[in-house]
């Protein structure tokens, strides 16, 4: 949003970079459950796949679907991440609707 003197409501010139703007809150939430959830994940994936075999997997999964070991990986990690992508989520949402120390609610801008 402009203000009509060539600056936008940041105080951030117009002809600046576009990645000098502030991330809406919305933004700056989606960004912190994805980002952490794929760090999470990551490491997840690591410490699963470095004791299970994904080849074994195919004897559970093999009436289901044939997956070879590198769709298993694949698999996995997205498992891991929409979990740990759930649980970003329950946590940013109850930071943001917690309650100040005085008891009144947080605003949508604080």
């Amino acid at each position: 949003m402009t203000t009509g003197i060539g600056k936008n409501t940041q105080g951030i010139p117009e002809e600046a970079p576009r990645a000098w703007r502030r991330w809406s809150r919305r933004a700056q939430n989606l960004a912190a459950i994805f980002w952490s959830a794929f760090l999470a994940a990551c490491l997840a994936t690591g410490l699963f796949f470095s004791q299970v075999d994904p080849i074994d997997l195919m004897a559970i999964t093999q009436p289901f679907a044939d997956l070879s070991g590198l769709a298993g990986y694949a698999v996995g990690f997205f498992f891991f991440w929409f979990i740990c992508g759930v649980s970003s989520w329950l946590a940013v949402v109850l930071i943001r609707t917690s309650r100040r120390q005085s008891g009144e609610p947080r605003g949508p801008h604080h």
